[in-house]
This record gives C-alpha cells, sequence and structure tokens, in this order.
C-alpha cells in the first residue's frame, strides 16, 4: 500500500472527536444496529486498517466521476465517503471535488486516516444520520461499507443530502488473491474465509452477490461485476502481509474476542502453514503478489419531478 503523509488533525480536533464519541455513547443510540456493532468491531482494527487493506484502482475512481459529471456537469463541489475507515478511499477524490469528507463512527478509524490535500475532512457520524445539508452532495461513496448499514434510513438519507443529478457510487471486494510464482492461491484464501463463517455478519452475503442484491435506490442503476475485469489492483508483498490482511477482517475481531488471543494465533499459524505448504516452500519472505478485484453499482438521483423514490 502506497504510504502517504499523516492526516493533519491536531490534539484539539482529536479531542474534540473523542468527546463526541464519548458523548455518543452515553445518549440514546441514532442509527442501526449493525452501525453499532461496526463501530465496536472496527474500533480494534484501526492499525491493521491503514497497514493492510487495499487502495481502489484509479480506472474505478474514473468511472464514478464520470458519472457524477454526467449529471451534475462540472458542479464537483463536494464529495461524501460514508463508511471512510482509515481513508484509504476518501483521498483518491480529492483531485476532482473542491471538498471531500470522510464520514464513519469510528473516531480511531478516522485518526489514522492519511490524505495528502487540503481538502480532505474527517468527521464523526453514521451512515444513518448523514452530517451533510439538504441537497448539498454531488457524490455520495461506499468503498466496502454499505453492507454495514440499514438500508431504509441510510437511503433516506441519501436522497435527502444528494443534489438532483448527483450519484450515491457503492463498491467492494471479497478478499484477496494471493498470488506466488504467477500461481492463484485464492482457493486456499477462500477455505479461510469460510472457517470464519459464524462470524461473518448476514450483511457480508452483499460482497459476495457484488452488491447486485442491494434494494433498489433510483431507477439509474449502473453495476459492474468482477466478472468484466474493469477494476484490478495488483501489488508486490510478503507472506505476513496476507496474514496482516487476514487480521484486519470483521471476522478475526470475532474470533479474538469470542475464543481468545491464544486461537486467533492459532488460526493466522494455521494458515500461515497451509500457504507455505501450497507455496512448495517454508520461507516466509519469498516475494509474492496480491491482487484485489472490485466490484461496483451506482445510482443517479433524478430530478425533482421524476423521483420514485419514497
Amino acid at each position: 500500500m502506497p504510504r502517504f503523509p499523516r492526516l493533519l488533525m491536531d490534539s484539539d480536533a482529536l479531542y474534540r472527536l473523542q468527546q463526541s464519541d464519548r458523548c455518543a455513547s452515553a445518549a440514546p443510540t441514532v442509527g442501526s444496529m449493525s452501525t453499532q456493532q461496526a463501530d465496536l468491531v472496527f474500533e480494534d482494527l484501526a492499525e491493521s486498517y491503514v497497514q493492510y487493506r487495499p487502495v481502489p484502482p484509479p480506472s474505478l475512481i474514473s468511472v464514478v466521476v464520470d458519472y457524477v459529471k454526467q449529471g451534475r456537469g462540472d458542479d464537483l463541489v463536494l464529495c461524501g465517503d460514508v463508511g471512510c475507515g482509515s481513508g484509504q478511499n476518501t483521498f483518491l477524490y480529492s483531485n476532482h471535488f473542491r471538498q471531500v469528507v470522510g464520514v464513519d463512527v469510528s473516531v480511531q478509524q478516522m485518526a489514522q486516516a492519511h490524505t495528502h490535500a487540503n481538502s480532505v475532512t474527517f468527521r464523526k457520524g453514521s451512515a444513518e444520520q448523514l452530517p451533510f445539508p439538504d441537497a448539498s452532495v454531488a457524490l455520495l461513496t461506499c468503498c466496502a461499507s454499505v453492507h454495514w448499514f440499514d438500508f431504509k434510513p441510510f437511503y433516506a438519507e441519501v436522497d435527502r443530502v444528494l443534489k438532483p443529478g448527483g450519484a450515491l457510487a457503492t463498491y467492494g471486494y471479497h478478499g484477496c488473491t494471493p498470488l506466488y510464482n504467477n500461481t492463484s492461491l485464492r482457493e486456499l484464501f477462500l477455505q479461510f474465509w469460510r472457517e470464519l463463517d459464524k462470524y461473518w455478519t448476514d450483511g457480508h452475503q452483499h460482497l459476495w452477490a457484488e452488491y447486485t442484491d442491494l434494494p433498489q435506490l433510483y431507477p439509474d442503476d449502473v453495476q459492474i461485476k468482477t466478472s468484466e475485469g474493469r477494476f484490478s489492483t495488483e501489488t508486490d508483498v510478503t507472506l505476513d502481509i496476507i496474514l496482516g490482511y487476514i487480521s484486519s477482517w470483521s471476522a478475526f475481531s470475532k474470533l479474538t474476542q469470542a475464543e481468545g488471543k491464544e486461537a486467533a494465533a492459532a488460526f493466522l499459524h494455521n494458515c500461515k502453514q497451509r500457504l507455505l505448504k501450497a507455496m512448495g516452500t517454508q520461507d516466509e519472505n519469498v516475494p509474492m503478489r496480491r491482487r484485489y478485484d472490485y466490484f461496483l453499482r451506482m445510482w443517479r438521483k433524478p430530478a425533482p419531478s421524476e423521483s420514485l423514490y419514497k
């Protein structure tokens, strides 16, 4: 993963975020249970997320921006990245929009975010209560996050904050494909995923459906599947990066919470040994590659007279 200068979040700003986090935990919750679950899970994964999670490919970002331009022309003022986590997706829009705002329930995740653009800021907030005025946003993005949301209140918020012609773009990937000597270890990797089945949420089924089963938002609906091979990113790694990515899974965090650190360490060790066996080596530092294949689904908000959303 490319490294970027640290997010410009001074101590006072971080303190205010932490205080708002404490107040939110003491007050009645707003939004869905899935959002609250995500808050609890991802607080523990902040450092591993920024270290091991991928950055979406430029080809995907270009398709999303072009789609917004079709509806809004050159009115690219505000982009909101919902469920932004540690910011890998957020900063990619800084060259296209005058202002980009990352939104997440996790203060710790946002404190890990990286950016190289003064136009990027981060705000604590939930998908079900977006921190934007009515009809103010040209683009809302959700990178590997929408499956955590409560769709009914989230869609209502999307419709509230989007400008007519604005877009919601949801995209993600289902795991990575480790490669060694040009040989795919994908099937073995998927076995690791399935072995944690009891710790994955029901919402993760949307990932495997590539978001094709998400509720319909607007009639203007674009879907691009991984089978089309349009959005891939591939990087040089070693085995510890592959294992680090597994350790960033929410299911792995739940395994640790439910069965303890020893059980989690044993799971990772078992994964490592099986990968080494499949690679035919005991050298943990041999060069590898990992590939992420992305899918995309996005909608454009119609003019008020044409809106079918209720």
